[in-house]
């Protein structure tokens, strides 16, 4: 079934409402992160065992996505959207109260799969519901609601960690997508008659190339996402490996408290709320191409992650800003390969496939470098943990330039 909106202005508010819903699970979510070098530095439990929960989320998390992603294109999109964004409110506050690991890991691991369901109906809602005016726009925008969330939350945790116990970060990041939740069902519920409802038309992929497949699978091989899918995951392997474990890294190398490591990293979101703006010009001169402008962003992003190295030897301040670089590298790479990309399917009505498939592979990485980052750090030291991340972008570059065979056909 297709839903769309066909008013300018209700598709506006749904765009808005969408943008506030992935805020809000994005601070839930990074209330985890904040709290990190809190709970480290408290002793109460240790790195490994704080990356353990880490990795169960984003395990959750990135096979949630390749089901959701597949639900997100037979379901109503309003609703599972919905549905994900209660259900994570209930894991955020009810984490607050776990009394040990195993518990934490299994209400954080829930709430992956809660989040699984936002962004995939989220990305199918934007590339077909809403009025056709404001499709671009709208997927360049969603981007900037992860480094707006991310901020938000970061404040907010720095706050609560200077005065108040870590578990009230929990809590607030339950209340803040709470409060989202009840906007997006009161504002879905008053246009519920201005939705229309169609059948959809499935487009082949055999109609429009000559293939003995039709199907998902052909799309696949047509578009060449087998090779995509290797930049997914090491993109994702750095994006949010390196935001979980910076405030760590700059307590433990530079000695700062767990509150000033929290509010120096805000740093880092607030670049990459560029990421995705300061790559689209590149990518328009590049002839919208996602993958070629992937692997230009990926080796661009290596000159800040080789000034790193310095780490310890350079002001804190300065390690901040490379960091903030290399991350905003990351999210450029995120909305390219995460946002754009899927949105190329939707003439083939599986762009919520399409981006579960993506963004499971992303998380996936997510969750090795959650707990790998971690182990690699305790064992071998930061310098380590940089190295991983240079040779992760130069393989990322590689197989963006290699995929760009078969994706500049597609497109």
């Amino acid at each position: 079934m297709k839903y769309s909106i066909e008013s300018l202005k209700k598709s506006r508010i749904v765009v808005v409402v969408l943008w506030l819903i992935y805020a809000s699970a994005y601070f839930g979510r990074t209330c985890y992160s904040a709290a990190i070098a809190s709970i480290v530095s408290n002793g109460i439990y240790t790195k490994a065992d704080i990356g353990i929960v880490g990795t169960v989320f984003f395990i959750c998390y990135g096979v949630g996505q390749i089901v959701n992603g597949i639900v997100g294109d037979r379901v109503n999109p309003f609703k599972m959207v919905l549905c994900g964004a209660f259900l994570s409110g209930l894991c955020c506050v009810s984490i607050a109260f776990a009394d040990s690991i195993l518990a934490m890991s299994i209400i954080w691991g829930a709430n992956g799969i809660f989040q699984s369901m936002l962004w995939s109906p989220l990305l199918r809602i934007y590339s077909e519901t809403i009025n056709e005016k404001l499709r671009h726009k709208a997927v360049l925008h969603i981007a900037l609601s992860l480094p707006v969330g991310t901020v938000c939350s970061y404040l907010v945790s720095t706050l609560i960690i200077k005065y108040l116990d870590f578990k009230y970060v929990f809590i607030s990041g339950g209340i803040v997508v709470f409060a989202m939740f009840l906007t997006a069902l009161l504002y879905f519920s008053s246009i519920r008659k201005s939705i229309v409802k169609e059948k959809r038309h499935v487009v082949l992929a055999s109609d429009k190339a000559s293939s003995n497949q039709t199907g998902l699978w052909s799309v696949i091989l047509l578009s060449g996402l087998l090779v995509i899918l290797v930049p997914s995951f090491l993109h994702g392997m750095m994006r949010d490996g390196i935001t979980n474990w910076v405030p760590t890294m700059i307590t433990e190398v530079y000695g700062v408290s767990p509150s000033l490591s929290t509010f120096l990293t805000i740093a880092l979101p607030i670049f990459n709320a560029f990421g995705a703006y300061a790559v689209t010009p590149l990518y328009k001169k590049l002839g919208n191409n996602e993958m070629k402008t992937a692997g230009v962003t990926a080796a661009i992003a290596l000159v800040p992650m080789l000034l790193l190295m310095l780490i310890g030897k350079i002001p804190v301040f300065a390690v901040v800003i490379l960091l903030a670089l290399t991350t905003a590298s990351m999210y450029a790479l995120n909305y390219l390969i995460i946002s754009r990309v899927p949105v190329r399917f939707a003439s083939y009505s599986c762009t919520s496939t399409i981006s579960g498939i993506l963004n499971s592979f992303a998380y996936i990485g997510c969750s090795v470098s959650v707990y790998g980052f971690g182990a690699v750090s305790q064992k071998m030291g930061w310098t380590a943990v940089i190295m991983i991340w240079i040779v992760s972008a130069v393989l990322t570059s590689a197989f963006a330039f290699l995929s760009n065979t078969k994706w500049k056909k597609f497109i």
